[in-house]
């Protein structure tokens, strides 16, 4: 083989992994950036209780949950799958990787506010 044949051969082979290589590089979760911030609920129950909670969502994939009791968490989180009505599923691993959690979380028509198991959480900060 002649000198530029092995030069076309080693671009072709660099074009094509880089094609290849460049969409999982430079793609991002849209879900993961729908949730960055601080989310929050609250209100009165039917017994009279008032609560609260604020989950905020890191873009590295950690999170905190507080709440107006002293249950809190601390983890990690990930979008595990993305349903078709827009609704997603939210792993979550905390304490220490030994408790594990999916919740489901619907958009509203607002894209400040998140379903959550019967509650609406509403965008803080973004």
């Amino acid at each position: 083989m002649k000198t530029q044949h092995w030069i076309i051969l080693v671009l072709a082979i660099a074009i094509t992994g880089g094609l290849l290589l460049w969409p999982k590089t430079h793609t991002e979760d849209p879900a993961i950036n729908e949730l960055v911030g601080q989310w929050q609920a609250g209100g009165m129950n039917a017994d009279g209780f008032e609560w609260s909670m604020t989950y905020t969502f890191e873009t590295d994939g950690t999170y905190t949950l507080t709440t107006g009791t002293d249950y809190a968490e601390e983890g990690t989180y990930t979008i595990a799958t993305r349903y078709l009505d827009g609704s997603f599923e939210v792993h979550k691993i905390f304490q220490e990787g030994e408790k594990e959690y999916t919740m489901v979380l619907i958009p509203g028509e607002d894209p400040n506010v998140l379903g959550l198991e019967g509650i609406e959480l509403t965008r803080v900060t973004p």
